[in-house]
C-alpha cells in the first residue's frame, strides 16, 4: 500500500469537522504543551506548536535531527517538500508546511512507524485496536473499504468525542487469507457492520496526523 499523506487525503474522504483555534491571538489562548515529550494534542505535538517555523523545530529537535525531503503527493502525481523530524528512526515523523518555499507555517504533522512512541493523551497510538478508538470515541466510526490507496481513512466519528478533534487517524485490517471482500475497497464501512464486527480485533491504528493552521474549520 502506498504511504500517501492523510492530511492530503482527508480532501478526498468525507469532511471531519475539527475545532478551530484561534490563531491570531495572544499565545495565552493555546492550551500548554504538555510535558510528556511524546504526547499529541489539539494543538501540539511533542514539543511543536502551530506558530513554529522550521528553525523553531530545528532548535527543539537539533539541527541534525531535522531533514527536509522532497516525497509523492497523493498518487504521486506531483511532489512535496516536507520536513522530517528524526529521519529513519523509529520515532520519526513528517512535517507538511502551508507555505512550502519558506517552511513557517504548519499545516499538519504525521507518523505512521509501527514502532513510533507518539500518542494521544487517551493513550491512542500506533498499533492500538480499533476498539480502543471505539471506545475512546463513544460513538460508531465510519471509514473506507481496506487495501487501496485511501484504504482505511475515517470519514466521520458520526458525533463522537473525536469528531472535533484535530488529530486524525487511519486504520488497517491485519488479517491474512481474508475471504471477505466486502471489506475492501472504495467502499464505505461502519464499525457496527457485522463483517466489521467479525475482525474487529485485527483492525488497528497504522497512522496518525494532527491538523494545525487549517482555515475554515469550526
Amino acid at each position: 500500500m502506498k504511504k500517501l499523506s492523510l492530511f492530503l487525503l482527508a480532501f478526498l474522504s468525507v469532511a471531519i469537522s475539527c475545532k478551530q483555534k484561534d490563531k491570531s491571538g495572544p499565545a495565552t489562548n493555546v492550551p500548554p504543551v504538555s510535558t510528556d515529550s511524546f504526547m499529541i494534542t489539539d494543538s501540539s505535538w511533542g514539543f511543536i506548536t502551530a506558530g513554529m517555523a522550521v528553525e523553531d523545530v530545528k532548535k527543539t529537535y537539533g539541527s541534525a535531527n531535522v531533514k527536509d525531503e522532497r516525497i509523492c503527493g497523493p498518487e504521486c502525481m506531483d511532489s512535496i517538500d516536507v520536513t522530517k523530524v528524526f529521519p529513519g528512526q523509529p520515532d520519526e515523523f513528517t512535517i507538511y508546511w502551508n507555505d512550502t518555499a519558506y517552511h513557517r507555517i504548519i499545516s499538519a504533522i504525521e507518523c505512521y512507524g509501527d514502532q513510533a512512541r507518539w500518542h494521544s493523551a487517551d493513550s491512542i497510538k500506533i498499533g492500538s485496536g480499533f476498539k480502543d478508538l471505539l471506545r475512546v470515541n463513544g460513538k460508531k466510526i465510519s471509514f473506507y473499504g481496506f487495501g487501496w490507496d485511501y484504504g482505511g481513512t475515517i470519514s466521520s466519528y458520526n458525533e463522537g468525542k473525536l469528531d472535533k478533534s484535530n488529530i486524525h487517524y487511519r486504520v488497517e485490517l491485519f488479517e491474512e487469507n481474508m475471504q471477505d471482500q466486502s471489506l475492501y475497497g472504495d467502499t464505505g464501512l461502519e464499525s457496527d457492520m457485522p463483517a466489521v464486527q467479525k475482525v474487529l480485533d485485527k483492525i488497528k491504528v497504522w497512522w496518525i496526523t494532527l491538523s494545525l493552521n487549517n482555515p475554515g474549520k469550526d
